[in-house]
């Protein structure tokens, strides 16, 4: 009989048996800007006071409720009300998040060297106040709660990648910071890793985000355990991904969601982008098949926002996919550029791809030379 073992005991013996961060440097996806804006940036910006108080820490259960009726094989009807104790927790969450990213775009923005360090003052004192009460880690977490966790853990994870490189570097986290985000991602990683050895476990983009999130975090820590297990997700994604009738590859857990099948392609691509940059960009490039079966699968996806009636997978009318959906767009544009259906996907709606928020906000100004 399998020994089972708790998520908060997991959490430690993973933190145990990955030691020290590793030696050599790990990169990041998104190389500073030297911009006059990151020159002019005080460097004691952490006494600046911040005008905005951030919401409470969260530290209660993560006792969510799915938004979809979970009778429904496809997942894709929603439900007509969550408790409205789940209702409170997101709002919470959101707000905070939402507080962080909020921060981040005033910085990305603004053209005063003041209102630039009052804007990293700001996304200081709320990862602090958060932090230090070592917020969302708590163990009672429903499925649900389990994939809100990781979902949070990815767009602080990305804001702050993403403020790093905006601000030529000048954004460094503090002590307490640090242990927080690897205590998170150890979390995540003890959640997520029997996921990867249950074949009665769907593994599907809920996998891609735990991944990303957990490389994103590593990539801040300068942890080259936290990258190679996120690797992983990332390879099995490339094994999953199947011949369609024609020039496209699709992700058959995706494709399940019936009317959602364009948007949870999407949806999952975004995570899997963002791995496939961290690959890149830390010694473990795609094999040619790999990037053969990259592109087949951005084919899809463009073709079923372009297209949808000429790709046969599809059987149901599909939602309309949100441009926030499409950001992967950018980063596999700045490295596959010749890419004709994405070309076409971000020439369609290219004026409308830059913001979301479970990768940090606007993406665009990162990738500068794409017109």
């Amino acid at each position: 009989m399998p020994v089972r073992i708790s998520p908060s005991r997991l959490a430690a013996m993973l933190v145990l048996l990955a030691g020290p961060a590793s030696a050599s440097a790990t990169q990041s996806i998104w190389s500073s800007h030297a911009t006059n804006m990151a020159a002019q940036t005080a460097s004691d910006y952490r006494q600046e006071s911040c005008p905005k108080k951030p919401p409470a820490a969260y530290t209660g259960h993560l006792q969510l409720d799915s938004k979809y009726d979970q009778s429904d094989a496809s997942k894709s009807r929603l439900v007509a009300r969550q408790s409205k104790d789940t209702e409170r927790i997101r709002e919470q969450v959101k707000h905070y998040i939402g507080g962080l990213v909020k921060a981040t775009q005033v910085y990305q923005r603004t053209g005063k060297a003041s209102d630039a360090s009052t804007a990293l003052a700001c996304l200081n004192q709320w990862l602090d106040a958060w932090a230090s009460k070592s917020a969302l880690l708590s163990d009672d977490a429903s499925k649900t709660g389990v994939a809100s966790r990781k979902w949070a853990l990815a767009a602080i994870a990305s804001t702050l990648l993403k403020v790093q490189a905006l601000s030529d570097g000048r954004y460094q986290l503090s002590a307490v910071q640090a242990r927080w985000l690897g205590q998170l991602s150890a979390k995540v990683m003890a959640e997520y890793e029997p996921r990867r050895y249950d074949r009665g476990i769907y593994f599907n983009n809920h996998d891609y985000w735990a991944a990303w999130a957990v490389a994103a975090t590593a990539m801040l820590l300068d942890d080259e355990r936290g990258l190679a297990w996120a690797d992983v997700a990332l390879r099995r994604a490339f094994t999953q991904l199947t011949p369609g009738k024609g020039d496209y590859q699709y992700l058959p857990l995706e494709v399940a969601r019936g009317r959602l099948a364009a948007d949870y392609s999407h949806y999952a691509l975004v995570p899997l982008m963002l791995l496939v940059e961290a690959a890149e960009h830390n010694g473990r490039p795609l094999t040619d098949e790999e990037r053969a079966k990259l592109a087949g699968l951005a084919n899809f996806a463009a073709r079923a926002v372009l297209e949808p009636r000429t790709l046969a997978e599809l059987k149901e009318r599909q939602t309309e996919v949100g441009p926030h959906k499409m950001v992967w767009v950018l980063p596999f544009l700045n490295r596959y550029p010749q890419h004709q259906w994405a070309r076409r996907l971000y020439q369609a709606q290219g004026k409308a791809i830059n913001h979301y928020s479970q990768v940090g906000g606007d993406l665009k100004p990162l990738y500068p030379q794409l017109n």
